[in-house]
């Protein structure tokens, strides 16, 4: 399956890069090699992660990559089985209000078409 990173979850990877870059390079870049890492193999495995338990649908997907009990993510991402590819949409601090998140975000919206 082909991966292809949004441009929210670009954003949110750089966001949450430069935050970990105020304390500690090495943990800045530890965190964006594992989570990076935990994308591609989303081409290999797509299925791994769970269901979204806020949003009940097979296709709507998540990682948590989890390297802390601080420091917690969530990977989401979209399986499209019409065009092989996979979607990852964001990357979120597992410690934001989802249901709020997606209020004020609505990116599933065009995920649902395919």
């Amino acid at each position: 399956m082909n991966v292809i990173v949004e441009a929210s979850a670009n954003i949110a990877m750089d966001n949450i890069y430069y935050y970990n870059l105020k304390y500690s390079l090495r943990n800045a870049l530890e965190t964006d090699n594992n989570i990076r890492l935990k994308i591609n193999n989303l081409a290999d495995f797509p299925y791994t992660g769970r269901y979204i338990p806020e949003i009940m649908n097979k296709h709507l997907r998540e990682i948590i990559y989890k390297k802390t009990r601080q420091s917690c993510y969530r990977i989401v991402y979209y399986i499209s089985d019409i065009t092989d590819t996979i979607y990852v949409i964001n990357v979120l601090n597992s410690k934001q209000d989802f249901n709020q998140f997606l209020k004020l975000h609505n990116y599933f919206k065009n995920y649902f078409r395919f």
